[in-house]
Order: C-alpha cells, then sequence, then structure tokens
C-alpha cells in the first residue's frame, strides 16, 4: 500500500509545484510591422541609446533566455514584477523624459530597438534581468 502511494505523493507534490510557483517572460511578440520611409527628411533623431530595464529575482527557480523571450520560474518571489518587458519599456520613457520632455502629443517612433538578458542560476537562487535599448526619433 505504502508503495503505490509514494508515486501518487510525488505526482500530487510535482502538479501543485508547477501550478502555484509564479513564472513570467513578459514579453508580447506582435505579428505586425509597420513600415515608414525615412529616407524622406521628415524625422529627426531625437536621441540615441536610451535605455531602460527591469529584473526579477526567486529562491528555488530557474530562469532563461531564447531568442526575444525571458522566462523566469520561481517559488518565492523576491523582487520584481511578472511583466519584465513591459517594465523595461516603462523605464526606457522614463529615462527619456527625464533627459527630452514629455512624450505627450509628440510624433516619436522607436527604431533600432534592442533586447538584451542576462539570466544567473545557482541551486537556490534565481535572477533574471531584461535591457531595452532604442533610438528615439520625432517626425515633424
Amino acid at each position: 500500500m505504502k508503495r503505490n502511494s509514494l508515486p501518487a505523493l510525488l505526482t500530487l507534490l510535482t502538479i501543485t509545484l508547477v501550478v502555484t510557483g509564479c513564472g513570467n517572460s513578459g514579453a508580447f511578440l506582435a505579428t505586425h510591422a509597420t513600415q515608414v520611409q525615412l529616407s524622406e527628411g521628415n524625422y529627426r533623431i531625437v536621441a540615441q541609446n536610451v535605455t531602460g530595464s527591469a529584473e526579477t529575482a526567486a529562491i528555488l527557480g530557474l530562469s532563461q533566455s531564447w531568442g526575444l523571450t525571458t522566462q523566469s520560474f520561481g517559488l518565492i518571489p523576491l523582487k520584481g514584477s511578472k511583466t519584465l518587458y513591459k517594465d523595461a519599456r516603462e523605464a526606457m520613457w522614463t529615462t527619456f523624459e527625464e533627459q527630452y520632455g514629455s512624450v505627450g502629443g509628440r510624433k516619436l517612433a522607436l527604431v533600432n530597438v534592442q533586447y538584451d538578458a542576462a539570466t544567473t542560476n545557482y541551486v537556490l537562487y534565481t535572477h533574471a534581468k531584461i535591457t531595452i535599448t532604442a533610438d528615439v526619433i520625432e517626425f515633424e
């Protein structure tokens, strides 16, 4: 009887850990694109290499980055949120506004967008950091 209950207990424990843990990728990968002709001279480069970062950390977890996505799973979250890409993008716009003024009412676009990710995994600790870097142009 005890022999049969061990696999059931392990299965229940595994399901509980998967369902109750926290996990995130934070990436919203859109499948559309807008083409704008930048050869007409109807824009100017307002800022170059504007950056924003976001990070998360957890105990008993795992983080990995592949392509444009970074995923982090942890049983006990320590810091950060589940929306790394959103938080990094908002931090980038905050940095821009601190240096170049409000974005309200302006025709701005991000170009040369670069996503960088760094993940660290130890036996009991995981950490993921996303950094978005972009140039900002303003249309006339």
